[in-house]
């Protein structure tokens, strides 16, 4: 039998070599599991506070073709109506009748096998809320906003898409500095022999 003696290191103690080293082992410390939860939480109080309620959130990154992000939504709520009517060049008389004598809903699932701004199979409905009773050319006249207001809806959506996927490669890009890497090393206390090895 023989003893072997080893000498171990706090990370501050390691040369900047093997302090690099450490580093370059550790590469997805920060990012190994839920680091985009602060993100994902942002983007869903933002995406609610525009009218869509958020179901699950897809993303992949960040280094193909194909890469991105998105979400799914459930519905969409009164306030992407009223913005939609706000941008119409329209009689404040007409807005208003437009936003109480219309409904409009709209769901958004995930399609395909990608996770972007384009993988979201959009339903969107809008119509007149009124009975049969009403005068047909003001059913006619409300319906002929239908296109407008999907596609209105459809680019709010893909807009908060890439505001998602541009806060996640930012975050991503910021949690793999060195300079974060090194934190979580010293945080954890992690030891090392003299070329930045992890002890065990």
């Amino acid at each position: 039998m023989r003893v072997v003696e080893t000498k171990i290191y706090t990370f501050e103690e390691l040369a900047e070599d093997s302090k690099q080293t450490a580093i370059d082992n550790h590469r997805d410390v920060n990012t190994y599991d839920g680091w985009w939860e602060p993100i994902f939480e942002g983007i869903t109080e933002e995406a609610e506070a525009k009218g869509f309620h958020v179901g699950n959130i897809y993303f992949s990154g960040f280094w193909s073709q194909g890469d991105g992000a998105m979400f799914e939504y459930t519905t969409v709520g009164d306030i992407l109506l009223n913005k939609f009517v706000d941008q119409l060049d329209l009689s404040p008389l007409r807005k208003s009748w437009l936003r109480s004598q219309t409904f409009a809903q709209g769901r958004g699932d995930h399609s395909g096998h990608y996770y972007h701004e384009n993988c979201c199979s959009h339903v969107i409905d809008f119509e007149p809320n009124f009975g049969w009773a009403s005068a047909i050319n003001v059913s006619n006249w409300i319906e002929g906003f239908a296109d407008q207001y999907e596609e209105f809806v459809i680019a709010e959506y893909k807009s908060l898409c890439r505001e998602l996927y541009g806060r996640l490669d930012t975050y991503n890009d910021e949690l793999s500095t060195d300079e974060a890497i090194a934190e979580a090393i010293i945080m954890n206390e992690w030891e090392f022999d003299e070329d930045g090895n992890n002890f065990r």
